[in-house]
């Protein structure tokens, strides 16, 4: 028996590609819809196979469906839940991928009626190109997706959620939305920020030699500019804490670097070191 009977997912690019690929492969669903905001963006979405039905219409997609999927920048996921608020004509649970949680969640929960029940979703897996194009049915395999908890979550739809995502392959976990917005920003928005900064600050005339050790440094900094402006903003208060930390970090380097103290310096290159190596 499928999983679901019929899965729409709300913006087929990189990630709701994915999905759509994953789902098909998985064989988790009936019919996957995509309900995508432009033709060029449905005929494509058809063309790599991601969705079984393309569509610009929200009723036309939504109809009969289980699980809504908001696979949409994070500035436009609660205007697309409120569209699907508008025109679903049955129960469904509703879920994004959001990069940014806490107000999200929080408006979400608020403002849903009675017959979707919303749970926030992250999975950690993504890719500096963007479009249905570079869409894979395996870029969640192996790979971490967090389910957000509230007092507010319905069991019964976070535990179809956290189902769905293992079935993708992803080990779920488990945060509030701010515990997820706190360290996402340090182990994804931080490092973007400081692969832009590293890349704008390089002189122009260096980078004729840039090789493997600035290339695989500064590899997002590629990453679409509009989507990270959003999830910067979105996510403003966590991320200028992590970048007050970072802002330390590099000033201690500074210092034993202008001081000679080569003891500090040794101790911070090897604390660095013993950090990245426990990571799998």
């Amino acid at each position: 028996m499928k999983r679901f009977n019929k899965i729409a997912i709300i913006g087929v690019g990189l990630i709701g590609g994915s999905i759509g690929l994953a789902i098909k492969n998985k064989r988790l669903a009936k019919t996957v819809v995509g309900i995508c905001r432009r033709k060029v963006s449905a005929k494509a979405a058809l063309k790599a196979k991601a969705v079984d039905i393309a569509t610009l219409s929200y009723k036309k997609g939504l109809k009969n469906t289980d699980l809504v999927i908001i696979a949409a920048p994070v500035g436009r996921i609660v205007e697309i839940a409120e569209k699907v608020a508008k025109s679903s004509d049955g129960s469904l649970i509703l879920t994004d991928v959001g990069s940014t949680k806490e107000k999200i969640v929080s408006h979400l929960e608020r403002s849903m009626p009675n017959h979707i029940e919303f749970v926030g979703a992250h999975p950690m897996a993504g890719s500096e190109k963007s479009g249905v194009s570079a869409a894979s049915k395996n870029l969640f395999k192996n790979s971490i997706c967090i389910i957000t908890k509230t007092k507010k979550t319905d069991e019964k739809a976070f535990n179809e959620v956290k189902t769905f995502w293992k079935k993708l392959g992803t080990s779920c976990k488990i945060l509030s939305p701010k515990d997820h917005d706190d360290f996402i920003s340090f182990v994804s928005h931080l490092p973007h920020v400081a692969a832009i900064a590293l890349t704008n600050a390089a002189n122009p005339g260096s980078l004729e030699f840039a090789s493997t050790g600035f290339k695989d440094t500064t590899r997002i900094a590629s990453s679409n500019p509009n989507l990270w402006h959003d999830i910067f903003i979105a996510n403003k208060d966590a991320l200028l804490r992590a970048l007050s930390d970072y802002r330390a970090a590099l000033e201690g380097i500074e210092r034993s670097i202008k001081t000679g103290n080569t003891t500090a310096l040794i101790d911070l290159l090897k604390r660095a070191k013993t950090i990245r190596d426990s990571l799998n």
